[in-house]
């Protein structure tokens, strides 16, 4: 263990309001996150990420304790004064107050619903996407806020994060000429030691940089590439974005949802749970309060009506999840296009036509 040069705290943050999140900048669609930084604001590294796979994916204590070791070191050899401010990429709010924190509270689109409860950490990205929305400053690309390793074509080992246990055939790092067992060491002047590290790297790149820096370790050797990255390789997936609860703030949304129907509730309507792709969710609600009622209203118009069994969406009927649904529907469902829902109603099946609104 090395010594602690200057003394450590632990804090625990349950509830943003508050805090400065121009400062403390994470993914904030994660369920736990921890900084490790020095009191002056300056972040050595991060830990508490993940992927489309699991929450816990990247969660270890072997992991944890090298993100400690390694920010033990970056600490010792800190000078104190050099703090940086960390801006977010992803996104910026509209004429931001430079001189000032940034509070949720205290953003526009938060504090219409704001009622004085906890704020959660996955209530962030949705207000800046309304806030983006309302300045005209929003771009589709921004949606696609801490690419996952996968993005660049490249997996990284559980416990050891540093290090690269998949390279995909002509991926991003592939064409770099990254090598399963290279160890990342800096990514775009960030320093890696978690997989949270590389996410946030990934992020810190502008959408209009079309290149960045890696260091690396390969064979106990210092080895320096570079990554050539096209204008669209932070898109991922309506499978890749499911987990995100961003996807609830996004729009357009179906205006409706509900449970998958289990293994037997398949089998009682007549599909073979066995078979790849079976899937069907029964509604369970349809929206009809706050400002996207207009969503639920447009499904009931349509026809759709609760206790409605959704057997496919324009055709479509292999999603994982609900949550896949939902963040198939909002990412390729467009204004004024037309959707074909079929489903099955008194044992009947139905089509039904719902236009997709603003």
């Amino acid at each position: 263990m090395l010594p602690l040069y200057r003394k450590f705290v632990c804090v625990r943050v349950t509830d943003m309001r508050g805090v400065d999140l121009s400062r403390y900048v994470f993914d904030f669609d994660l369920t736990f996150a921890a900084l490790m930084m020095h009191p002056d604001g300056t972040i050595y590294h991060r830990y508490g990420s993940r992927d489309s796979r699991s929450a816990h994916v990247w969660l270890s204590l072997p992991s944890l304790e090298i993100v400690l070791q390694e920010s033990l070191r970056d600490h010792a050899r800190y000078e104190p004064g050099k703090a940086k401010k960390e801006l977010r990429t992803s996104f910026e709010l509209p004429n931001p107050k430079v001189d000032r924190p940034v509070l949720m509270e205290e953003i526009p689109a938060y504090q219409r619903r704001d009622e004085g409860s906890c704020i959660h950490c996955h209530s962030i990205n949705p207000a800046f996407y309304e806030e983006a929305q309302k300045a005209q400053q929003w771009k589709p690309e921004m949606k696609w806020v801490y690419p996952n390793p996968g993005q660049i074509g490249i997996d990284l080992d559980r416990d050891q994060q540093r290090r690269i246990t998949r390279v995909d055939a002509n991926s991003i790092a592939d064409r770099a000429g990254l090598k399963r067992g290279d160890q990342l060491i800096r990514l775009n002047g960030v320093s890696i030691a978690s997989a949270a590290d590389l996410m946030f790297a990934l992020d810190s790149i502008p959408t209009t940089q079309r290149s960045a820096d890696m260091d690396l370790l390969r064979d106990e050797q210092a080895t320096q590439l570079s990554l050539k990255l096209n204008k669209n390789w932070r898109e991922g997936t309506p499978l890749s974005f499911a987990w995100r609860p961003f996807k609830w703030g996004l729009t357009p949304a179906p205006g409706f949802g509900g449970p998958e129907l289990t293994a037997k509730e398949l089998a009682d309507i007549g599909l073979d749970p066995e078979t790849e792709g079976t899937f069907a969710f029964r509604v369970q609600y349809l929206v009809t309060w706050n400002e996207n009622r207009r969503y639920g209203q447009a499904a009931i118009k349509a026809g759709l009506r609760k206790g409605d069994i959704v057997l496919s969406v324009d055709g479509k009927s292999d999603f994982d999840s609900v949550e896949h649904f939902h963040s198939w529907w909002r990412l390729t469902r467009r204004v004024g296009q037309r959707v074909e829902i079929n489903v099955l109603r008194d044992g009947k099946e139905r089509t039904l036509f719902l236009k997709v609104l603003q």
